[in-house]
Protein backbone atom coordinates (compact mmCIF):
# COMPACT_ATOMS: atom_id res chain seq x y z
CA UNK A 1 0.00 0.00 0.00
CA UNK A 2 1.44 3.35 -1.04
CA UNK A 3 2.04 5.87 1.71
CA UNK A 4 3.56 9.29 2.37
CA UNK A 5 5.16 10.08 5.74
CA UNK A 6 3.92 12.79 8.09
CA UNK A 7 5.79 16.06 8.35
CA UNK A 8 9.32 15.62 9.65
CA UNK A 9 11.90 18.20 10.68
CA UNK A 10 14.44 18.92 7.95
CA UNK A 11 17.73 18.45 9.82
CA UNK A 12 19.59 18.57 6.51
CA UNK A 13 18.48 20.30 3.35
CA UNK A 14 17.46 18.15 0.37
CA UNK A 15 20.25 19.74 -1.63
CA UNK A 16 22.83 18.47 0.90
CA UNK A 17 21.59 14.90 0.63
CA UNK A 18 21.67 15.11 -3.16
CA UNK A 19 25.25 16.38 -3.03
CA UNK A 20 26.28 13.48 -0.77
CA UNK A 21 24.66 11.05 -3.19
CA UNK A 22 26.35 12.61 -6.21
CA UNK A 23 29.81 12.41 -4.59
CA UNK A 24 29.27 8.80 -3.57
CA UNK A 25 28.03 7.84 -7.01
CA UNK A 26 30.99 9.54 -8.71
CA UNK A 27 33.36 7.57 -6.49
CA UNK A 28 31.55 4.30 -7.23
CA UNK A 29 31.56 4.92 -10.99
CA UNK A 30 35.27 5.74 -10.93
CA UNK A 31 36.05 2.53 -9.05
CA UNK A 32 33.92 0.46 -11.41
CA UNK A 33 35.72 1.81 -14.47
CA UNK A 34 39.14 1.26 -12.88
CA UNK A 35 38.24 -2.31 -11.85
CA UNK A 36 37.15 -3.18 -15.39
CA UNK A 37 33.54 -3.93 -14.45
CA UNK A 38 32.38 -1.98 -17.50
CA UNK A 39 33.11 -4.99 -19.69
CA UNK A 40 29.87 -6.44 -20.96
CA UNK A 41 28.68 -10.00 -20.35
CA UNK A 42 30.37 -11.23 -23.52
CA UNK A 43 33.76 -10.48 -21.98
CA UNK A 44 34.82 -7.69 -24.33
CA UNK A 45 37.24 -5.02 -23.20
CA UNK A 46 35.85 -2.43 -20.74
CA UNK A 47 34.50 0.80 -22.15
CA UNK A 48 35.77 4.21 -21.12
CA UNK A 49 32.66 4.83 -19.01
CA UNK A 50 29.81 2.72 -17.70
CA UNK A 51 26.71 2.73 -19.90
CA UNK A 52 24.12 0.94 -17.73
CA UNK A 53 23.21 1.04 -14.03
CA UNK A 54 20.54 -0.91 -12.18
CA UNK A 55 19.10 -0.37 -8.74
CA UNK A 56 17.35 -2.77 -6.40
CA UNK A 57 13.88 -1.26 -5.98
CA UNK A 58 11.50 -2.69 -3.41
CA UNK A 59 9.19 0.34 -3.37
CA UNK A 60 10.01 1.17 0.25
CA UNK A 61 11.13 4.56 1.46
CA UNK A 62 14.88 3.93 1.11
CA UNK A 63 14.81 2.48 -2.40
CA UNK A 64 12.32 5.15 -3.50
CA UNK A 65 14.89 7.83 -2.63
CA UNK A 66 17.48 5.83 -4.55
CA UNK A 67 15.16 5.54 -7.57
CA UNK A 68 14.65 9.31 -7.89
CA UNK A 69 18.27 10.27 -7.19
CA UNK A 70 19.67 7.60 -9.53
CA UNK A 71 17.22 8.44 -12.30
CA UNK A 72 18.23 12.12 -12.23
CA UNK A 73 21.95 11.31 -11.99
CA UNK A 74 21.84 8.84 -14.87
CA UNK A 75 19.91 11.28 -17.03
CA UNK A 76 22.58 13.92 -16.43
CA UNK A 77 25.35 11.48 -17.36
CA UNK A 78 23.65 9.80 -20.30
CA UNK A 79 23.60 6.44 -18.51
CA UNK A 80 20.79 3.94 -19.07
CA UNK A 81 19.03 3.22 -15.78
CA UNK A 82 17.07 0.10 -14.74
CA UNK A 83 14.94 -0.63 -11.66
CA UNK A 84 14.86 -4.30 -10.64
CA UNK A 85 12.08 -5.49 -8.34
CA UNK A 86 11.95 -8.90 -6.62
CA UNK A 87 8.49 -10.27 -5.77
CA UNK A 88 8.90 -12.67 -2.82
CA UNK A 89 5.20 -13.35 -2.37
CA UNK A 90 5.62 -13.20 1.42
CA UNK A 91 3.16 -10.33 1.89
CA UNK A 92 -0.50 -10.19 0.81
CA UNK A 93 0.39 -6.77 -0.61
CA UNK A 94 3.23 -8.05 -2.83
CA UNK A 95 1.22 -7.73 -6.06
CA UNK A 96 0.26 -4.16 -5.22
CA UNK A 97 3.88 -3.31 -4.47
CA UNK A 98 4.97 -4.65 -7.84
CA UNK A 99 2.35 -2.53 -9.64
CA UNK A 100 3.32 0.53 -7.60
CA UNK A 101 7.02 0.08 -8.42
CA UNK A 102 6.35 -0.28 -12.13
CA UNK A 103 4.32 2.95 -12.21
CA UNK A 104 6.91 4.90 -10.20
CA UNK A 105 9.78 3.72 -12.40
CA UNK A 106 7.92 4.71 -15.54
CA UNK A 107 7.22 8.16 -14.14
CA UNK A 108 10.92 8.92 -13.69
CA UNK A 109 11.92 7.35 -17.02
CA UNK A 110 13.61 4.24 -15.63
CA UNK A 111 13.26 0.82 -17.28
CA UNK A 112 11.48 -1.58 -14.94
CA UNK A 113 11.97 -5.35 -14.63
CA UNK A 114 10.57 -7.70 -12.01
CA UNK A 115 11.26 -11.28 -11.00
CA UNK A 116 9.04 -13.55 -8.91
CA UNK A 117 10.75 -15.94 -6.51
CA UNK A 118 9.29 -18.69 -4.36
CA UNK A 119 10.79 -19.57 -1.00
CA UNK A 120 10.89 -23.10 0.35
CA UNK A 121 8.74 -23.13 3.52
CA UNK A 122 10.89 -25.98 4.91
CA UNK A 123 14.25 -24.28 4.41
CA UNK A 124 16.67 -24.41 7.34
CA UNK A 125 18.07 -20.92 6.80
CA UNK A 126 15.18 -18.94 8.21
CA UNK A 127 12.91 -16.59 6.32
CA UNK A 128 15.27 -13.59 6.44
CA UNK A 129 18.29 -15.39 5.02
CA UNK A 130 16.32 -17.44 2.50
CA UNK A 131 14.65 -14.29 1.16
CA UNK A 132 18.01 -12.49 0.98
CA UNK A 133 19.64 -15.29 -1.01
CA UNK A 134 16.66 -15.53 -3.38
CA UNK A 135 16.61 -11.75 -3.82
CA UNK A 136 20.29 -11.50 -4.76
CA UNK A 137 20.02 -14.46 -7.12
CA UNK A 138 17.09 -12.79 -8.90
CA UNK A 139 18.92 -9.44 -9.05
CA UNK A 140 21.99 -11.14 -10.50
CA UNK A 141 19.86 -12.84 -13.15
CA UNK A 142 18.26 -9.56 -14.19
CA UNK A 143 21.64 -7.81 -14.29
CA UNK A 144 23.04 -10.50 -16.57
CA UNK A 145 19.98 -10.46 -18.80
CA UNK A 146 20.27 -6.67 -19.30
CA UNK A 147 24.09 -6.60 -19.49
CA UNK A 148 24.28 -4.47 -16.33
CA UNK A 149 27.59 -4.58 -14.46
CA UNK A 150 26.80 -2.17 -11.59
CA UNK A 151 23.93 -2.66 -9.15
CA UNK A 152 23.01 0.04 -6.60
CA UNK A 153 21.25 -0.68 -3.31
CA UNK A 154 19.68 1.74 -0.84
CA UNK A 155 21.58 0.68 2.29
CA UNK A 156 22.08 3.65 4.61
CA UNK A 157 23.85 4.52 7.84
CA UNK A 158 21.18 2.94 10.07
CA UNK A 159 21.49 -0.32 8.14
CA UNK A 160 25.24 -0.17 8.68
CA UNK A 161 24.81 0.22 12.45
CA UNK A 162 22.41 -2.71 12.57
CA UNK A 163 24.80 -4.88 10.58
CA UNK A 164 27.77 -4.06 12.81
CA UNK A 165 25.81 -4.80 15.99
CA UNK A 166 24.46 -8.06 14.60
CA UNK A 167 27.96 -9.16 13.59
CA UNK A 168 29.35 -8.14 16.95
CA UNK A 169 26.71 -10.18 18.77
CA UNK A 170 27.54 -13.17 16.57
CA UNK A 171 31.18 -12.94 17.61
CA UNK A 172 32.30 -12.08 14.08
CA UNK A 173 35.88 -11.24 13.19
CA UNK A 174 37.22 -8.23 11.35
CA UNK A 175 35.68 -9.15 7.95
CA UNK A 176 32.21 -9.28 9.53
CA UNK A 177 32.66 -6.17 11.66
CA UNK A 178 33.84 -4.24 8.59
CA UNK A 179 30.21 -4.53 7.50
CA UNK A 180 29.22 -2.91 4.19
CA UNK A 181 31.63 -0.86 2.06
CA UNK A 182 30.35 1.84 -0.28
CA UNK A 183 31.64 -0.15 -3.24
CA UNK A 184 32.34 -3.83 -3.85
CA UNK A 185 34.03 -4.88 -7.06
CA UNK A 186 32.81 -8.41 -6.43
CA UNK A 187 29.89 -9.50 -4.27
CA UNK A 188 29.64 -13.17 -3.30
CA UNK A 189 25.93 -13.39 -4.18
CA UNK A 190 26.07 -11.46 -7.46
CA UNK A 191 28.88 -13.24 -9.29
CA UNK A 192 32.12 -12.19 -10.90
CA UNK A 193 30.79 -9.65 -13.41
CA UNK A 194 28.56 -7.47 -11.23
CA UNK A 195 29.83 -4.73 -8.92
CA UNK A 196 27.74 -3.42 -6.02
CA UNK A 197 27.42 0.22 -4.97
CA UNK A 198 25.78 1.77 -1.90
CA UNK A 199 25.66 5.52 -2.56
CA UNK A 200 23.37 6.26 0.43
CA UNK A 201 25.60 4.63 3.05
CA UNK A 202 26.65 7.96 4.59
CA UNK A 203 23.05 9.15 5.04
CA UNK A 204 20.72 8.39 7.93
CA UNK A 205 17.20 7.04 7.78
CA UNK A 206 15.94 10.36 9.21
CA UNK A 207 17.60 12.26 6.37
CA UNK A 208 15.97 9.98 3.82
CA UNK A 209 12.58 10.48 5.48
CA UNK A 210 13.05 14.24 5.36
CA UNK A 211 13.94 14.10 1.67
CA UNK A 212 10.90 11.95 0.86
CA UNK A 213 8.68 14.44 2.72
CA UNK A 214 10.22 17.44 0.96
CA UNK A 215 9.65 15.91 -2.47
CA UNK A 216 6.32 14.21 -1.73
CA UNK A 217 7.68 10.84 -2.89
CA UNK A 218 5.15 8.00 -2.83
CA UNK A 219 6.39 4.71 -1.36
CA UNK A 220 5.07 1.49 0.13
CA UNK A 221 5.14 0.33 3.75
CA UNK A 222 6.32 -3.23 4.36
CA UNK A 223 4.53 -4.58 7.42
CA UNK A 224 7.32 -7.11 8.03
CA UNK A 225 9.62 -4.22 9.02
CA UNK A 226 7.61 -3.92 12.23
CA UNK A 227 7.81 -7.63 13.09
CA UNK A 228 9.94 -7.73 16.26
CA UNK A 229 10.60 -11.46 15.83
CA UNK A 230 13.30 -10.58 13.31
CA UNK A 231 16.57 -9.64 15.03
CA UNK A 232 17.27 -6.69 12.76
CA UNK A 233 13.86 -5.21 13.50
CA UNK A 234 14.42 -5.65 17.22
CA UNK A 235 17.65 -3.68 16.92
CA UNK A 236 16.00 -1.05 14.73
CA UNK A 237 12.99 -0.40 16.94
CA UNK A 238 14.35 -1.03 20.44
CA UNK A 239 18.08 -1.23 20.94
CA UNK A 240 19.42 1.45 18.59
CA UNK A 241 16.84 4.10 19.67
CA UNK A 242 17.82 3.40 23.28
CA UNK A 243 21.49 3.79 22.38
CA UNK A 244 20.78 7.09 20.66
CA UNK A 245 18.80 8.29 23.65
CA UNK A 246 21.58 7.48 26.11
CA UNK A 247 24.50 8.19 23.74
CA UNK A 248 23.48 10.77 21.11
CA UNK A 249 25.35 10.26 17.86
CA UNK A 250 25.93 6.56 18.52
CA UNK A 251 25.17 5.55 14.93
CA UNK A 252 27.58 8.09 13.49
CA UNK A 253 30.25 6.80 15.88
CA UNK A 254 29.58 3.23 14.78
CA UNK A 255 29.86 4.31 11.14
CA UNK A 256 33.18 6.04 11.89
CA UNK A 257 34.53 2.93 13.63
CA UNK A 258 33.35 0.83 10.70
CA UNK A 259 35.45 2.90 8.32
CA UNK A 260 38.50 2.28 10.53
CA UNK A 261 37.76 -1.45 10.54
CA UNK A 262 37.44 -1.44 6.76
CA UNK A 263 40.85 0.23 6.48
CA UNK A 264 42.34 -2.43 8.77
CA UNK A 265 40.74 -5.18 6.69
CA UNK A 266 42.12 -3.71 3.47
CA UNK A 267 45.60 -3.70 4.99
CA UNK A 268 45.20 -7.33 6.03
CA UNK A 269 44.06 -8.17 2.51
CA UNK A 270 47.19 -6.50 1.09
CA UNK A 271 49.36 -8.47 3.53
CA UNK A 272 47.59 -11.70 2.57
CA UNK A 273 48.13 -10.94 -1.12
CA UNK A 274 51.87 -10.53 -0.50
CA UNK A 275 52.00 -13.76 1.51
CA UNK A 276 50.10 -15.53 -1.24
CA UNK A 277 52.78 -14.51 -3.74
CA UNK A 278 55.40 -16.03 -1.44
CA UNK A 279 53.52 -19.18 -0.41
CA UNK A 280 51.37 -19.79 -3.48
CA UNK A 281 52.17 -21.99 -6.42
CA UNK A 282 49.80 -22.70 -9.33
CA UNK A 283 46.72 -21.92 -7.23
CA UNK A 284 47.87 -24.09 -4.30
CA UNK A 285 49.77 -23.27 -1.09
CA UNK A 286 53.22 -24.74 -0.43
CA UNK A 287 53.02 -26.21 3.06
CA UNK A 288 56.73 -25.79 3.88
CA UNK A 289 56.40 -22.04 3.22
CA UNK A 290 53.21 -21.76 5.25
CA UNK A 291 54.99 -23.22 8.26
CA UNK A 292 57.35 -20.23 8.30
CA UNK A 293 54.51 -17.77 8.97
CA UNK A 294 53.34 -16.65 12.39
CA UNK A 295 50.05 -18.05 13.67
CA UNK A 296 48.05 -14.87 13.01
CA UNK A 297 49.63 -14.26 9.62
CA UNK A 298 48.95 -17.86 8.59
CA UNK A 299 45.27 -17.59 9.53
CA UNK A 300 44.98 -14.30 7.65
CA UNK A 301 46.45 -15.90 4.52
CA UNK A 302 44.23 -18.98 4.79
CA UNK A 303 41.07 -16.86 5.05
CA UNK A 304 42.12 -14.81 2.03
CA UNK A 305 43.11 -17.86 -0.05
CA UNK A 306 39.92 -19.78 0.77
CA UNK A 307 37.75 -16.89 -0.40
CA UNK A 308 39.79 -16.63 -3.60
CA UNK A 309 39.20 -20.34 -4.16
CA UNK A 310 35.44 -19.82 -3.93
CA UNK A 311 34.65 -20.49 -0.26
CA UNK A 312 31.02 -19.62 0.50
CA UNK A 313 31.92 -17.99 3.85
CA UNK A 314 34.89 -17.12 6.02
CA UNK A 315 36.10 -20.03 8.19
CA UNK A 316 35.53 -19.86 11.93
CA UNK A 317 38.39 -20.09 14.45
CA UNK A 318 37.46 -23.73 15.07
CA UNK A 319 37.54 -24.50 11.35
CA UNK A 320 40.95 -22.85 10.94
CA UNK A 321 42.26 -24.91 13.86
CA UNK A 322 40.91 -28.06 12.21
CA UNK A 323 42.56 -27.07 8.92
CA UNK A 324 45.95 -26.53 10.57
CA UNK A 325 45.78 -29.74 12.57
CA UNK A 326 44.62 -32.04 9.76
CA UNK A 327 46.30 -30.53 6.72
CA UNK A 328 49.43 -28.65 7.77
CA UNK A 329 50.62 -30.94 10.56
CA UNK A 330 49.93 -34.24 8.81
CA UNK A 331 52.74 -36.69 7.98
CA UNK A 332 54.48 -36.19 4.65
CA UNK A 333 53.12 -39.49 3.34
CA UNK A 334 49.55 -38.79 4.48
CA UNK A 335 46.78 -37.64 2.14
CA UNK A 336 44.17 -35.95 4.38
CA UNK A 337 40.95 -34.53 2.98
CA UNK A 338 38.76 -31.88 4.60
CA UNK A 339 35.42 -30.37 3.60
CA UNK A 340 35.43 -26.72 4.57
CA UNK A 341 33.36 -23.67 3.56
CA UNK A 342 31.94 -25.38 0.47
CA UNK A 343 35.39 -26.55 -0.69
CA UNK A 344 37.37 -29.78 -0.58
CA UNK A 345 40.89 -29.30 0.82
CA UNK A 346 43.58 -31.88 0.16
CA UNK A 347 47.28 -32.24 0.77
CA UNK A 348 49.12 -33.32 -2.38
CA UNK A 349 52.87 -33.45 -2.90
CA UNK A 350 53.56 -30.95 -0.14
CA UNK A 351 50.89 -28.52 -1.28
CA UNK A 352 47.48 -27.52 0.06
CA UNK A 353 44.95 -27.70 -2.77
CA UNK A 354 41.32 -26.52 -2.81
CA UNK A 355 38.61 -27.59 -5.23
CA UNK A 356 34.84 -27.35 -5.47
CA UNK A 357 32.94 -29.82 -3.30
CA UNK A 358 31.53 -32.09 -6.01
CA UNK A 359 29.49 -35.11 -4.97
CA UNK A 360 30.97 -38.22 -6.56
CA UNK A 361 28.66 -41.16 -7.35
CA UNK A 362 28.98 -44.06 -4.96
CA UNK A 363 28.36 -47.01 -7.30
CA UNK A 364 31.03 -47.74 -9.93
CA UNK A 365 29.84 -49.17 -13.26
CA UNK A 366 30.46 -52.73 -14.37
CA UNK A 367 33.12 -53.39 -17.00
CA UNK A 368 32.22 -51.98 -20.41
CA UNK A 369 33.17 -53.35 -23.82
CA UNK A 370 34.50 -50.53 -26.04
CA UNK A 371 34.55 -50.86 -29.81
CA UNK A 372 36.90 -48.41 -31.56
CA UNK A 373 36.42 -47.79 -35.26
CA UNK A 374 38.85 -44.93 -35.75
CA UNK A 375 36.79 -42.10 -34.21
CA UNK A 376 38.73 -39.39 -32.26
CA UNK A 377 36.86 -40.06 -29.02
CA UNK A 378 34.27 -42.31 -27.44
CA UNK A 379 31.88 -40.95 -24.82
CA UNK A 380 31.36 -43.32 -21.87
CA UNK A 381 28.26 -42.04 -19.98
CA UNK A 382 28.50 -44.73 -17.30
CA UNK A 383 31.99 -43.50 -16.38
CA UNK A 384 31.05 -39.81 -16.77
CA UNK A 385 33.81 -39.08 -19.26
CA UNK A 386 35.24 -39.82 -22.66
CA UNK A 387 38.18 -41.77 -24.02
CA UNK A 388 40.26 -39.76 -26.49
CA UNK A 389 42.32 -41.40 -29.26
CA UNK A 390 45.14 -39.23 -30.64
CA UNK A 391 47.65 -39.93 -33.40
CA UNK A 392 51.11 -40.24 -31.85
CA UNK A 393 54.28 -38.75 -33.31
CA UNK A 394 56.32 -41.33 -31.44
CA UNK A 395 55.46 -44.77 -30.03
CA UNK A 396 51.84 -45.65 -29.40
CA UNK A 397 49.30 -48.44 -29.42
CA UNK A 398 48.86 -50.36 -32.65
CA UNK A 399 45.80 -49.15 -34.57
CA UNK A 400 44.92 -52.59 -35.93
CA UNK A 401 45.02 -54.18 -32.48
CA UNK A 402 42.82 -51.42 -31.06
CA UNK A 403 40.26 -51.97 -33.81
CA UNK A 404 40.35 -55.74 -33.34
CA UNK A 405 40.11 -55.54 -29.55
CA UNK A 406 38.50 -56.48 -27.36
CA UNK A 407 38.83 -53.26 -25.34
CA UNK A 408 37.47 -53.27 -21.80
CA UNK A 409 36.96 -50.39 -19.37
CA UNK A 410 37.15 -51.63 -15.78
CA UNK A 411 37.40 -50.27 -12.26
CA UNK A 412 40.43 -50.87 -10.08
CA UNK A 413 40.29 -54.09 -8.10
CA UNK A 414 43.69 -53.89 -6.38
CA UNK A 415 47.20 -55.04 -7.21
CA UNK A 416 47.29 -53.66 -10.80
CA UNK A 417 50.70 -52.57 -12.08
CA UNK A 418 51.74 -50.11 -14.75
CA UNK A 419 55.08 -49.32 -16.37
CA UNK A 420 55.11 -45.62 -17.28
CA UNK A 421 58.85 -45.23 -17.93
CA UNK A 422 60.89 -47.63 -20.08
CA UNK A 423 63.90 -47.07 -17.79
CA UNK A 424 62.04 -47.88 -14.58
CA UNK A 425 60.25 -51.01 -13.34
CA UNK A 426 56.49 -51.41 -13.23
CA UNK A 427 54.76 -50.12 -10.09
CA UNK A 428 51.41 -50.60 -8.44
CA UNK A 429 48.66 -48.14 -9.29
CA UNK A 430 48.31 -47.41 -5.57
CA UNK A 431 51.88 -46.14 -5.37
CA UNK A 432 51.64 -44.23 -8.63
CA UNK A 433 48.44 -42.48 -7.53
CA UNK A 434 49.96 -41.60 -4.15
CA UNK A 435 52.73 -39.74 -5.96
CA UNK A 436 50.38 -38.12 -8.47
CA UNK A 437 48.43 -34.88 -8.34
CA UNK A 438 45.10 -36.71 -8.66
CA UNK A 439 42.69 -36.07 -5.74
CA UNK A 440 42.07 -39.20 -3.70
CA UNK A 441 38.29 -38.88 -4.02
CA UNK A 442 38.54 -39.00 -7.85
CA UNK A 443 40.85 -41.98 -8.20
CA UNK A 444 38.10 -44.57 -7.97
CA UNK A 445 36.33 -42.90 -10.88
CA UNK A 446 39.31 -43.16 -13.21
CA UNK A 447 38.82 -46.30 -15.35
CA UNK A 448 41.42 -48.76 -16.56
CA UNK A 449 41.57 -49.81 -20.21
CA UNK A 450 42.46 -53.39 -21.07
CA UNK A 451 43.38 -54.68 -24.54
CA UNK A 452 42.33 -58.27 -24.15
CA UNK A 453 43.75 -59.22 -20.73
CA UNK A 454 46.55 -56.67 -20.79
CA UNK A 455 46.30 -53.35 -18.92
CA UNK A 456 47.40 -50.70 -21.42
CA UNK A 457 46.11 -47.43 -19.95
CA UNK A 458 45.12 -46.03 -16.55
CA UNK A 459 43.14 -42.76 -16.60
CA UNK A 460 44.95 -40.09 -14.62
CA UNK A 461 48.31 -41.84 -14.94
CA UNK A 462 49.01 -42.76 -18.55
CA UNK A 463 49.84 -45.66 -20.88
CA UNK A 464 51.91 -48.74 -20.21
CA UNK A 465 55.08 -48.44 -22.32
CA UNK A 466 55.17 -52.23 -22.78
CA UNK A 467 52.03 -52.01 -24.93
CA UNK A 468 53.49 -49.38 -27.28
CA UNK A 469 54.63 -50.66 -30.66
CA UNK A 470 56.62 -48.80 -33.30
CA UNK A 471 55.84 -45.20 -34.22
CA UNK A 472 52.79 -43.24 -35.35
CA UNK A 473 50.49 -45.29 -33.19
CA UNK A 474 47.68 -44.11 -30.94
CA UNK A 475 47.99 -42.27 -27.63
CA UNK A 476 45.11 -42.38 -25.15
CA UNK A 477 43.70 -39.70 -22.85
CA UNK A 478 40.74 -39.66 -20.47
CA UNK A 479 38.61 -36.53 -20.04
CA UNK A 480 36.12 -36.45 -17.22
CA UNK A 481 32.89 -34.55 -17.78
CA UNK A 482 32.58 -31.37 -15.70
Amino acid sequence: MANSRKSLPLNNSPRLLEAVFQRALEDILARVVVSGRTADVTGREPAAAIARIALAYSGGLDSSVLLHLAAAACQQRGIECFAFHVHHGLSPNADQWLSHCEVQAQQVGVQFHARRVQLDPNNKLGTEQAARLARYAALADMCNEQAVTLLLTAHHQDDQSETVLLQLLRGAGLPGLSAMPTHQTKHALLGERIALGRPLLETTRAELEAWVHAHAISHVMDESNDDRRFRRNALRHHIIPMLEQQLPGAQKSIARSTRHLQTAQRLLDELAAMDLQTCGEAGALVIARLQLLSHDRLDNLLRHWLRQCGADHYPSDAQLYQLREQMLLARDDAHPRLNLCGLVLERRLGRLVASADVCMPTALPEEILVQWQGEPEIVIPAWQGRLVFEAAVGPGLDRAQLRQGPLWLRARSGGERLKLDPKRPSRTLKNLFQESDVPARERGWLPLLYLGDELVFAAGLGMDVRAEQGSEGIRLRWLRHA
